[in-house]
């Protein structure tokens, strides 16, 4: 029996590996997706998330804080608040990176907008008109939900944990069209390395539940995620994977409201907020964390006072988000050492303040304000574009591409989706008109 050599790997079903498998597949590639974690069965419950999220990522070291990031089937979109940001210009201006027209044809293709008016939720609206009304620039935000689609309500906590009302699209439903078309997917997959023949990659070594697999393609390309993809990598013997990234540090700002309101626990998440400081590094919308961290982080944030952490009701909650610099290191473990700065803590701490005064604006009781610890999100920047990959996304290794997070050069400080969803779109457009598959 002759041995199955596919035209390509994907390794990784985040939204850039899920985009890229897609178009190989819409393109008759034979393609094999492996994925390192489940297909999650009960999503927007605590139980069926345990097992698609990086426990070890969130236990955070003396220097680092926790990394939040997903490994089941569709990656960090089972746990992203779905916000649609349109890829950087800088993109296109320092790198040559062309992505418009492929976020163009996703905004078009996902009907991506945002909620109507109604959707936004109660304090949502309350928090958005209270920023304005102080000059802060709010607006709902474009979102990778479908109203239609929603079984009942979309709230916040929810959504974090995989979504179970139905309306948050999420790269799981690219890499189902794609096995419709032809690829092979590969569920509990962790990929340790590639494989080498004469200089070029032949393919990936996996650990299954059967044993460590081989599987060979006449590319590879490597969509593991910002953490995961530099771990293949320096497993692999490219040494200059992992060193330095960025993330986006991340708190949440809480504020018990006096009167009878619903709050941010209840809206969908995200579903306002401002880029107006975005030239500051800093951005800002509604969120709550989900039910169980909840009590938790307001205690956290607010000891003196942990009995808030039963006020869940009515927290109004506001997420500052801020970019960070070039520092830090991923180990091939996965683990990894990232130590804030003076210039986030400053900007975290900016952002703060601007968020108190909205919220106490909004009716929060200013005794009850409670401000988070720091986590980081969207980890990127660790197999970057002109020192590991090229503009083609191509390794120094042959037939080896990485195509995520992980190759933007420089601080995106915004939500990510977007942008690698348009990475992987393009990686395909160039492999399939190059010939390369």
């Amino acid at each position: 029996m002759s041995e199955k050599i596919y035209d390509a790997i994907v390794v990784g079903s985040g939204p850039a590996g899920a985009a890229v498998a897609l178009q190989l597949s819409k393109a008759k590639k034979k393609v094999c997706i492996l994925e390192r974690g489940p297909r999650v069965k009960n999503p927007g419950t605590v139980m069926g998330m345990l097992g698609a999220v990086d426990l070890m990522g969130m236990m955070p070291g003396l220097i680092s804080p926790m990394i939040v990031r997903g490994i089941a089937l569709g990656g960090s979109t089972l746990l992203y608040c779905g916000t649609a940001a349109y890829p950087p210009k800088w993109l296109k201006e320092k790198y040559k990176i062309g992505l418009e027209e492929y976020a163009d044809d996703t905004i078009e293709e996902l009907d991506l907008k945002p909620l109507p008016d109604h959707m936004l939720g109660e304090s949502g609206r309350l928090i958005m008109k209270s920023a304005n009304d102080l000059g802060y620039q709010w607006e709902p935000f474009r979102k990778f939900f479908r109203p239609e689609r929603a079984k009942g309500n979309c709230t916040g906590g929810s959504c974090m944990m995989g979504c179970s009302c139905g309306m948050k699209w999420t790269a799981a439903e690219y890499v189902d069209q794609a096995v419709t078309l032809g690829a092979e997917l590969h569920l509990k997959a962790k990929v340790d390395r590639v494989l080498r023949d004469n200089g070029s990659c032949i393919g990936v070594v996996a650990k299954t539940a059967e044993g460590e697999k081989q599987f060979k393609a006449k590319i590879t390309i490597i969509s593991a995620g910002g953490v995961g993809t530099p771990g293949v990598l320096l497993r692999s013997g490219l040494e200059e994977a992992g060193k330095k990234f960025f993330t986006d540090p991340v708190v949440m700002v809480y504020g018990i409201a006096k009167g009878d309101i619903k709050g941010t626990r209840h809206d969908p998440p995200m579903s306002v907020g401002s880029l107006a400081h975005y030239d500051e590094r800093i951005v800002f919308a509604n969120l709550a964390d989900p039910w169980l961290m909840l009590p938790a982080m307001m205690a956290l944030g607010r000891p003196t006072r942990f009995w808030q952490a039963f006020q869940l009701g009515r927290a109004l909650g506001i997420m500052v988000k801020v970019g960070d610099e070039m520092n830090g290191e991923i180990f091939k473990s996965e683990r990894f050492h990232k130590p804030m700065r003076k210039t986030e803590l400053d900007r975290l701490k900016k952002g703060s303040e601007i968020s108190v005064k909205i919220l106490t604006k909004a009716g929060a009781d200013p005794n009850s304000i409670a401000i988070t610890p720091i986590r980081l999100t969207h980890p990127g920047g660790t197999a970057r574009i002109g020192e590991v990959v090229n503009d083609n996304l191509e390794t120094g290794v042959k037939n080896l591409f990485c195509c995520d997070a992980s190759v933007i050069p420089e601080t995106l400080d915004l939500p990510v989706v977007l942008s690698v969803i348009s990475l992987g779109k393009r990686l395909a457009d160039y492999l399939v008109k190059n010939n390369r598959v």
